[in-house]
Formats: C-alpha cells, sequence, structure tokens
C-alpha cells in the first residue's frame, strides 16, 4: 500500500511542477530560449530570492557574488522582456514560493511604443498577480534606471528620458499607496546631468558597467538583508 501511495505522490509532484513550469507565451527567440532554460532547471530552492526583470537583470549574471551571505539568488531576468512576457512567466516562480522578489520592468515596453500609461498598467498587473498567488513573498518594485545619449543611443529609447521620469513618479506613487517597497535605483546612478546615467555606469547607453552594478547591489543591500 506504502509503495503505491509513494507513486501516486512522485507523479503528483511531477505532474505539479510541469504545470507550474508550462509558458504558452511566445516571445522573442532569446525569450523562448530563456524560458525553456529555466523549465529545465526545474523547481526552485525553497526561499530562494529572486531577480525578475528584463535585460538589467539578465545582465547582472550571478547576483550571489554581491551578497555572499545571503540565501539563494536566483536569476530569472530575460533580455529585450517586457511586461507581457514577465507575466506570462510567473508561473515558473511563484509556485515555489520565494521569501523575496525585486522586480523591474518596463524600459522595453517604453521602446515598443507604449505609453506611460499602458506601460504602468502592464507593470501594475504583474504586481497584483504576485501579491494576490503569493502574499508571504516580499515584494521590491525597482524603479527604471536612467538612459546616458552621450554614451550610446537606443534608437526606440531616443528621446524618451521624461517618460521614463513619469513612469517612476506614477510606480513610486502606487507602491506608496499599497505599502509596497519601492526601491530607487534611478537617482544613485545619475551622473552631474539630471535626466542622464553617471557614464562610467553606462556601457552602451542604456545597460549597466560592473560600476553600475556594483551601485544596484548596494541600493538593495539593506533590503536582501533585512
Amino acid at each position: 500500500m506504502m509503495k503505491y501511495l509513494l507513486s501516486f505522490l512522485f507523479l503528483y509532484l511531477s505532474s505539479f511542477s510541469a504545470q507550474a513550469q508550462n509558458v504558452t507565451f511566445h516571445g522573442s527567440k532569446h525569450y523562448n530560449i530563456k524560458v525553456n532554460q529555466f523549465n529545465k532547471e526545474g523547481s526552485l530552492p525553497a526561499n530562494a530570492i529572486i531577480m525578475l526583470g528584463d535585460s538589467h537583470s539578465e545582465y547582472g549574471e550571478n547576483w550571489n557574488r554581491f551578497f555572499p551571505n545571503a540565501k539563494k539568488i536566483i536569476n530569472r531576468g530575460i533580455i529585450g522582456d517586457d511586461s507581457r512576457g514577465i507575466l506570462k512567466r510567473l508561473n515558473q516562480i511563484l509556485p515555489y514560493k520565494p521569501s523575496k522578489i525585486f522586480f523591474e520592468c518596463g524600459a522595453n515596453d517604453l521602446s515598443h511604443g507604449w505609453s506611460v500609461e499602458r506601460t504602468f498598467q502592464g507593470i501594475v498587473n504583474i504586481i497584483e498577480t504576485i501579491r494576490r498567488q503569493v502574499p508571504q513573498t516580499k515584494l521590491y518594485v525597482q524603479s527604471l534606471l536612467p538612459l546616458n545619449e552621450r554614451v550610446g543611443v537606443w534608437r526606440l529609447l531616443k528621446g524618451k528620458e521624461d517618460m521614463i521620469i513619469q513612469l517612476n513618479n506614477r510606480l513610486k506613487s502606487y507602491c506608496n499607496s499599497q505599502a509596497i517597497p519601492f526601491v530607487d535605483l534611478y537617482t544613485p546612478l545619475l551622473g552631474s546631468h539630471p535626466k542622464a546615467m553617471r557614464a562610467e555606469y553606462c556601457r552602451d547607453g542604456l545597460h549597466l558597467t560592473d560600476k553600475g552594478y556594483e551601485v544596484w547591489a548596494n541600493t538593495i543591500r539593506p533590503f536582501i538583508n533585512e
């Protein structure tokens, strides 16, 4: 009898894991590759800390190097991802009830030509889904990062510095009204110009250098440790 019960339990857990990992949304080639990679990696460790977002998170690579004494930090960033793609792959994360999620999103939504309002609503949809499905998980909403067009110009984001500021303000107000920690990454990365990332933090006009990631890590360190 015990043998049959153990077999049933194994099949049930296997079915749960497969269902949790299934992502029906198809994005870019890189998105699909990463989703399949995450699927093969299987379940997440208990009480993991998740870095969830787009290229900014993915290019951070092994976030544990900044926090050697923290619990396991899992990188779930995907280059080019937007609020649609992130929403569709939450089932690769939420069933495992991570202890913390550090979430950033929005640059790619704006690069698609979406308005600040549409981008904001897409991000809020993700936030509300996380809070509804895993209320015990501590969620930290991180701001969008500044650009630096003197270092490099991202054509689809050119001239959208004010939209980034507007979106950050919307997100900050929303998080304050919902008692969600809002992490300002924008201000610490600024240089002397009020709307431009400091040059030494920016490698191509959008993405961070190693020094930029050190600033990011130091900004979230109090939240990692709390």
